[in-house]
């Protein structure tokens, strides 16, 4: 018998034992232990315990009698068992976040995350018992529509500081313009991956929806080992990865003064005060001063504003507004006079 079936076989008696047991009873039941000289005996059985306590295995000495004159030795199932785990609605969300992103395998310690997941299913329910009715509304995952390659790649080049060429179709745009990119890293926002970086085209830091590049990411510099840039000291993923809709695809970039009335400002002021150049109003309205790049995509957050919102500047913007809402009252028939 080797030493770890000896160690396995030491814990499993320890463990199943309902009193502390004698070292004469572990040494003829054990078939390590029996070949050996009482001498080698104790010698091997104090090597052996005192390994295990190393790995955290609480054997424990206890007195056979009131008098204390015979010891043994037992495992308290209490202290050598691990507690039953049990998840509240908000870890389960996250862990399945975790399974969602680790199950195409393109991200780092992928099959580690997967293989520990399995291990915690039994705890985790099947993903359709998460708790609360809004917490499993909240989480519905689309499906993966990025290319896994390149999304391997751009990892990879976040990671490393390779730069990257890649064709990139904008929203609105009729074709894909080639781009090359340093890319600074990656997020994941509603079931949709994104690149951060510096584009030489445009010569400033943008983000990019993967599933829009329409080539192969190839490296830019293949022939150099790299890295070929440095990030800015002051970047952060967590700012970029807060661009709103509006603002983030291509376009001419320029700033909208939106009134709010009494009855939304407060929210909106909440809800983007802290990105944007807010100034309350004497009525309890405010103003939201807005950067602006995708005109489609803003104008439909500010028509759910209904009238609670009324864009007072740029006046090209306002009359785009405008032309929009007639074109939506004539679509119900409220158009002819």
């Amino acid at each position: 018998m080797n030493k770890a079936e000896r160690l396995i076989n030491l814990i499993a008696m320890l463990l199943e034992a309902k009193n502390p047991v004698t070292l004469d009873r572990i040494r003829t039941s054990i078939p390590g232990y029996q070949q050996a000289s009482m001498p080698s005996f104790k010698r091997m059985f104090e090597r052996d315990k005192s390994d295990l306590r190393e790995m955290g295995v609480p054997i424990q000495v206890e007195p056979l009698d009131a008098f204390g004159e015979d010891l043994g030795y037992r495992i308290p199932k209490e202290e050598y068992y691990l507690p039953e785990i049990r998840f509240t609605p908000e870890e389960k969300v996250a862990l399945l976040l975790v399974n969602r992103l680790s199950s195409g395998q393109v991200v780092p310690l992928s099959k580690e995350a997967g293989a520990a997941l399995l291990k915690l299913s039994p705890d985790l329910g099947d993903g359709s018992r998460l708790g609360h009715p809004a917490v499993r509304q909240q989480w519905k995952f689309s499906s993966q529509s990025e290319s896994s390659e390149g999304l391997s790649i751009l990892w990879d080049a976040s990671v490393r500081r390779r730069s990257v060429l890649f064709t990139y179709r904008s929203l609105g745009e009729r074709g894909a313009v080639e781009r090359k990119l340093d890319p600074y890293g990656l997020y994941f926002d509603r079931g949709v991956w994104y690149i951060v970086g510096y584009c030489h085209l445009r010569r400033q830091v943008r983000s990019f929806r993967i599933s829009r590049i329409e080539s192969m990411v190839e490296q830019a510099h293949p022939e150099s080992e790299g890295p070929d840039f440095e990030r800015p000291k002051d970047f952060s993923l967590r700012d970029h990865s807060r661009v709103l809709p509006w603002e983030f695809e291509e376009g001419a970039e320029y700033e909208a003064a939106i009134r709010f009335s009494p009855k939304i400002a407060w929210l909106v002021e909440r809800d983007l005060g802290d990105v944007y150049r807010f100034e309350p109003g004497e009525d309890g309205g405010g103003i939201l001063y807005v950067t602006v790049r995708n005109e489609d995509a803003f104008m439909s957050w500010l028509l759910s504003y209904a009238e609670d919102a009324e864009v007072i500047t740029p006046q090209a913007l306002r009359a785009k507004v405008k032309d929009h809402l007639a074109a939506i009252l004539k679509q119900l028939g409220g158009g002819r006079r």
